[in-house]
């Protein structure tokens, strides 16, 4: 099951529906991964948690942006817009961690996303998701704890934020660089969704 098979009926009309949807998802996922989120007292200075953040962002959302990379070299629209949805998905996940304030992106009205995706070239892309991955490595790199260290070093909350912001900003710029509106970010959204919704009850 794809997003493009998925049948399901709209229910996500705005930002806020999205971010609900996007909380319960995650707390799910962490059920699935043996985590009750609603018990766990998660602390950006500890090793383990700094561990699931950088899990989150350097190898999930990474993992995404590297299939989309490829579907975009081999000329599959509907795949890429895909893969640019897990990278969403797990963007939002790593910043519903650290309890991030989801501010509405601004985004155009009209999609362009297939006019863009026709005339850009790889050269494009890579420097648009480079630029993201090295804003990932920035903000992740003020995460010095780790679970084999003895050492323990308290995050600069001030350097952490101040980075957090500017890649919450870099990413939906990213997105709107790429030509992705408003409502195609929902419906994009919600496609994964139901897709993931599918996956977690069949066990897949």
């Amino acid at each position: 099951m794809n997003t493009i098979e998925i049948s399901y009926k709209k229910k996500i009309k705005n930002w806020n529906d999205l971010i609900k949807a996007a909380k319960n998802q995650f707390i799910q996922y962490e059920k699935v991964e043996g985590i009750d989120w609603g018990k766990y007292d998660f602390s950006i200075d500890c090793a383990e948690d700094q561990m699931k953040f950088k899990d989150m962002l350097q190898i999930r959302c990474i993992e995404e942006l590297t299939e989309a990379s490829i579907a975009f070299k081999e000329g599959e629209y509907e795949h890429f817009k895909e893969e640019i949805s897990d990278v969403i998905n797990f963007f939002l996940s790593a910043m519903i961690m650290i309890d991030y304030k989801l501010e509405e992106p601004i985004l155009s009205n009209e999609d362009q996303s297939k006019l863009f995706f026709g005339y850009m070239d790889e050269l494009d892309i890579h420097h648009y998701f480079y630029i993201i991955i090295e804003k990932i490595g920035y903000l992740c790199n003020l995460l010095k704890n780790r679970p084999w260290a003895q050492s323990n070093y308290l995050v600069s909350m001030i350097d952490f934020n101040e980075r957090c912001e500017d890649l919450y900003k870099t990413f939906w710029d990213l997105i709107s660089s790429l030509g992705f509106s408003k409502l195609s970010i929902l419906e994009m959204f919600e496609r994964k969704y139901e897709v993931n919704k599918w996956r977690m009850k069949t066990g897949y």
